[in-house]
């Protein structure tokens, strides 16, 4: 073999190697690179899921405060006139009564909450509202009637009040007052969650 082949093969093996260890390098680099993205991105992944859960948890913190959520309270009054009727006489009882009817939710924790992945956004699913108390406050008797062995009693006073209460009830109710209590539970609850720093509040009924 004559010199200038020697050098020609010595040459190759050289390029050859240098070749090899430059592409071992880059490699390396690559799998280097590729290991700190993969770490950065899970660590990434666990700050963002612990600031999902941690808003999350402020959510569920400042509902759970509510508990028992009174969107409506309306006092009504009304005046009744109770008769009895005996063999031979007659009693009656006119009855002036007030009361306080209050419509809500009964329990704000029955809300359903989702956080979205980026923690900018909230959805809150709230249960319908409902009759939450119809309470008499007062009542008074301001004119009666009474005979010896024909007499109204304080029982069937207070039974006329209530079916009068139930009555004054199921007319506020038909006039739509829980359609309202709806729609005033969406602002009441996006308006207590926006100050925990979401771009958007989001609150439907289930």
């Amino acid at each position: 073999m004559d010199k200038n082949n020697s050098r020609r093969e010595g040459g190759q093996t050289f390029a050859q190697t240098l070749a090899a260890k430059v592409i071992l390098r880059v490699v390396t680099i690559v799998l280097v690179a590729a290991a700190v993205f993969a770490l950065a991105a899970f660590t990434l992944s666990k700050l963002q899921a612990a600031r999902v859960q941690n808003k999350r948890a402020a959510v569920e913190r400042e509902l759970a405060e509510c508990a028992e959520l009174v969107l409506y309270k309306m006092r009504y009054s009304d005046i009744i006139t109770i008769k009895k009727k005996g063999a031979i006489s007659k009693a009656f009882s006119i009855v002036r009564y007030s009361g306080v009817l209050r419509a809500g939710i009964e329990n704000v924790r029955d809300c359903e909450v989702e956080v979205s992945p980026d923690a900018k956004s909230v959805t809150v699913k709230i249960p319908p509202t409902v009759l939450l108390g119809n309470d008499i406050q007062s009542q008074e008797v301001f004119d009666e009637q009474q005979r010896l062995f024909n007499r109204i009693g304080t029982q069937e006073i207070f039974d006329q009040i209530e079916a009068a209460k139930q009555e004054a009830a199921d007319e506020i109710l038909a006039d739509g007052l829980l359609d309202d209590a709806d729609e005033r539970a969406k602002k009441v609850i996006s308006a207590l969650l926006k100050p925990l720093g979401f771009r958007s509040v989001t609150v439907l009924l289930k």
